[in-house]
């Protein structure tokens, strides 16, 4: 059927269409459940073992997924803690591959917690603050991770095709029983056993329909269809005193996120490193100076735009539910239309091109592990301005 306007005068315009996703469902749906025992018991699970791979069902267009983790610990007593990365240690590596076998999303499952808690998907972004998350002196655990594709619920830029199988693919490596509770944990009764229940939804949009009731048309895809947002990690060993590191992941694509975060030179706990990180520290692009801070202001800045400040009498102490995170300091590019990160028009992100420099710089209190974990996107046409124009 014509639009209204045009059958009533031909030489009207046509009404542009409805943008995406007016006129679409977003269902989720189950797509993955598998029963994974790492080993006989606690005593034996000493190697890392890999989930059976995810092979995704067709479903339209893919805005992320949700991993649901419930880890049944039997006969392990209640002397059961968690430091530095667990329970999100659990995950060793968590890789997703596009329909070509790139890797477009590759972390370790502590990586994927900040991601989750400071890339700006959500309202209330940490993961240790569902209110289904739980952590039990049994060794019980209850945890929920997102992982994403599409950048902005607003327009669905990045939500990417997802209409063939095989098609995109998750691939899973749960690790050791010492690195699931965390470096130094008290670990369940040796003997007890171990069953992890892994189910993994879809987070999708179904394919529009034609037309509205007045004839007006609904866009058949997202803005920039092939856009995609990546997620990597790199790191290096960074000396005590003045010290740089230049980031490789992401130069000649916009980037959205940088997160910052260090251990301690035996790439173990964040704590220790967390007293070493430089004070001030400076971001530069080129000879431009991004960002010269220090340390308790960065914090103050990041408590206030995630919206951290003000949770209970006391601030949350690090690693805890709406806390900092022990020597993470995230670098973010997404606060356009309110000051809450993922409000975003694309305005911010840092323009990059092959032979940017992009550096961190400070001096450490000791020798220390440094990662960069790096959130850009890429654009069929390779147009940083493409993400705000949205063609």
């Amino acid at each position: 059927m014509a639009d209204t306007a045009t059958a009533a005068n031909p030489k009207a315009p046509v009404a542009r269409p409805f943008p995406f996703p007016v006129g679409v469902y977003d269902p989720i749906t189950q797509d993955y459940d598998q029963i994974v025992v790492p080993a006989a018991t606690i005593a034996a699970w000493t190697a890392p073992i890999q989930a059976p791979l995810w092979q995704v069902s067709p479903t339209g267009w893919l805005r992320g997924a949700w991993w649901v983790f419930d880890l049944t610990i039997t006969g392990g007593g209640t002397t059961a803690t968690y430091t530095n990365d667990g329970p999100f240690g659990m995950v060793q590596k968590f890789t997703i591959y596009d329909l070509g076998g790139e890797v477009v999303f590759q972390v370790t499952g502590y990586e994927w917690m900040t991601v989750n808690k400071w890339g700006g998907y959500f309202e209330i972004n940490d993961p240790r603050a569902d209110l289904t998350y739980s952590t039990a002196n049994t060794g019980n655990v209850h945890m929920t991770l997102y992982a994403p594709f599409e950048v902005t619920g607003r327009d669905a830029l990045g939500t990417v095709q997802n209409e063939s199988k095989p098609g995109w693919k998750f691939e899973l490596y749960i690790d050791t029983a010492q690195n699931t509770y965390g470096v130094g944990a008290v670990l369940p009764t040796s003997t007890a056993t171990i069953s992890l229940r892994i189910r993994g939804y879809l987070d999708s949009y179904l394919e529009p329909t034609g037309a509205a009731p007045g004839g007006r048309g609904f866009s058949q895809t997202p803005p920039l269809p092939g856009t995609l947002q990546y997620w990597k990690s790199e790191s290096a060993t960074l000396p005590s005193g003045a010290a740089k590191f230049d980031l490789s992941n992401g130069i000649g694509f916009p980037l959205r996120n940088v997160l910052y975060y260090a251990r301690d030179a035996g790439n173990t706990t964040r704590a220790t490193a967390d007293g070493n990180w430089p004070d001030p520290f400076t971001i530069l692009i080129g000879n431009v100076n991004l960002l010269t801070t220090s340390k308790n202001l960065h914090i103050s800045r990041f408590s206030k735009y995630y919206g951290y400040n003000g949770v209970g009498a006391t601030a949350p102490a690090a690693d805890t539910a709406c806390g900092r995170e022990n020597a993470v300091f995230p670098y973010w590019r997404t606060s356009d239309m309110q000051a809450h990160p993922g409000e975003e028009l694309r305005f911010k992100y840092i323009d990059t091109q092959v032979n940017t420099l992009f550096r961190f710089t400070g001096a450490f209190g000791a020798s220390t592990t440094f990662f960069a974990l790096t959130n850009w996107l890429a654009t069929p046409s390779k147009n940083r301005y493409a993400l705000i124009a949205g063609a």
